[in-house]
């Protein structure tokens, strides 16, 4: 498959107002011949499909030679590098400082010492405020240089002794950064890996010398991942309460920040849906004021708005609608669904799949419990289409179980008798679901294929089926888990001959 040229890429990930911006930047710019890209950026705008023989076609009946279109094409995406560096000057302090870096470095080659101290006191205040160590010690070598030539080798041998400092930060912050990638890596495995192994292997990192105390991390940004580190193991040894106090905390210090949430979006969106995901389980919490927190986020952003949004509008969608199954609320859940399908069609999602299966499968569930089965065989269909196994296997496969109670609902036996087989076979080489989750596709195999059931012998099939996972719960073989409530609220409800929704008005 050809791939398509930078140009093109960059252009489909423009916003508006840096399009706009581009057409005035051309002009100024490219002096004699901003017709010929700005024509360029327009017809690669337009296009669905990056189409170098149709590319060609449309700019001769323009007028432009279409003969050096490679070429073209790569200037072309140098002119909106530059426009976009241009329209995002300052816009952080990271590119702020880069700005001023430039600045001194020319006004250092012009010898104009004295200037460059003015700049780089500037500069070091920004990086200081937003704890940028690595261009800390670029601005510090500028200021060594320029000290020496303009205020004698004493004063440059003092600049050199502070670059020490932010060495000894960098090697803090990196040291206790791996140690966050590890413990990370050591979740990813947890099908792999007994559940006391992973617990055994997360202590061992804890009990490093950098994670015996807050003190060791030695900058806000270090402090930041030794949160991050004890929130993991937390979460892996199933202390709510000390992994909600951990999030907590690390919010509570990046909001003290004036710059971090500006300066890294992503982190900030990404610590604040970790802390969204523990505390919709406390209900004496302020849930919704920090869902109304991370909303009201989206409108300080100023480069890539769009992406950021999209991110927050999946992740508090995502714990709100949670949020309201754990707490049976489903009414107000399928009012929320309404919601986000009004919204949804005005999203461009720049967002992991990872995010976007878990999203759907609250979805499927919140629309099976009202009786919904139609829409949610759409959402199933959706999922397993447009995604793959491997983007999220532990929710994939459960959206196959999900689809598996659809059609059973739907009276579509044949389909529930052959996908249930799929998925039980499925299961024997990933392992992922719960004995229960075999139990309840077997049982469901068993009705599909037994031929003149009645309504009395299904609904003793549902009830052996609730004495078994009685008897997974007592001999703890079956943990209490929002997963395992889901198949209890539609397995009670089967029995009552009701949807779940009409068991908790």
């Amino acid at each position: 498959m050809k791939k398509n040229s930078n140009a093109f890429i960059i252009i489909k990930n423009l916003s508006m107002s840096e399009k706009r911006y581009f057409k005035i930047f051309s002009e100024r710019h490219t002096i004699g011949e901003q017709n010929k890209y700005v024509t360029l950026f327009d017809e690669l705008d337009k296009a669905e499909e990056e189409n170098d023989v149709e590319l060609k076609k449309k700019l001769k009946q323009s007028g432009i030679n279409p003969d050096f279109i490679s070429a073209d094409k790569n200037y072309l995406y140098q002119l909106i590098l530059r426009s976009l560096n241009v329209f995002h000057d300052s816009k952080t302090y990271n590119l702020e400082i880069k700005q001023n870096l430039q600045s001194i470095e020319i006004l250092f080659h012009k010898g104009l010492y004295h200037e460059c101290l003015k700049l780089i006191s500037k500069a070091e205040e920004l990086a200081d405020e937003c704890e940028n160590f690595q261009l800390m010690i670029d601005i510090l070598t500028w200021k060594k240089k320029c000290s020496g030539y303009s205020l004698g080798l004493q004063k440059a041998a003092e600049v050199n002794l502070q670059i020490d400092k932010y060495i000894l930060l960098i090697n803090n912050l990196k040291r206790i950064t791996d140690l966050y990638y590890e413990s990370n890596l050591i979740q990813a495995k947890n099908e792999k890996q007994s559940k006391s192994d992973i617990i055994s292997k997360l202590k061992s990192i804890i009990g490093q010398h950098e994670l015996k105390s807050e003190k060791h991390a030695l900058s806000f940004s270090a402090k930041i991942f030794y949160y991050l580190i004890y929130s993991n193991y937390y979460f892996t040894s199933d202390d709510k309460q000390k992994e909600y106090d951990s999030l907590q905390k690390l919010v509570d210090i990046i909001n003290q920040s004036k710059t971090y949430s500006i300066e890294n979006p992503l982190d900030y969106v990404s610590i604040y849906n970790r802390l969204l995901a523990i505390k919709k389980f406390f209900l004496k919490s302020d849930f919704f004021n920090d869902i109304k927190v991370l909303n009201d986020f989206t409108k300080k952003i100023t480069i890539r708005k769009e992406v950021i949004s999209s991110r927050v509008f999946i992740h508090t969608n995502t714990h709100e609608l949670e949020y309201y199954l754990i707490n049976n609320d489903f009414q107000t859940a399928l009012t929320k669904l309404k919601e986000i399908e009004k919204q949804i069609e005005k999203l461009n999602f720049d967002i992991e799949p990872y995010h976007i299966i878990y999203f759907y499968y609250l979805h499927i569930v919140t629309l099976i419990y009202v009786g919904e089965f139609h829409k949610a065989l759409k959402f199933i269909n959706k999922t397993l289409n447009e995604f793959e196994f491997e983007a999220r296997p532990q929710v994939y496969l459960r959206i196959e179980v999900l689809n598996v109670i659809t059609h059973f609902e739907l009276k579509n036996y044949s389909l529930v008798a052959s996908l249930s087989k799929q998925i039980i076979k499925k299961n024997k080489s990933t392992n992922i679901l719960t004995l229960f989750e075999e139990k309840i596709l077997n049982t469901l195999h068993k009705i599909a294929i037994s031929k003149h059931l009645t309504p009395k012998e299904e609904t003793q099939f549902i009830q052996k089926l609730m004495i078994e996972q009685n008897d997974l719960k007592t001999s703890n073989q079956l943990s209490v888990n929002l997963l395992n409530d889901n198949y209890e609220k539609w397995l009670t409800a089967k029995l009552k001959r009701k949807h779940v929704f009409e068991l908790y008005k």
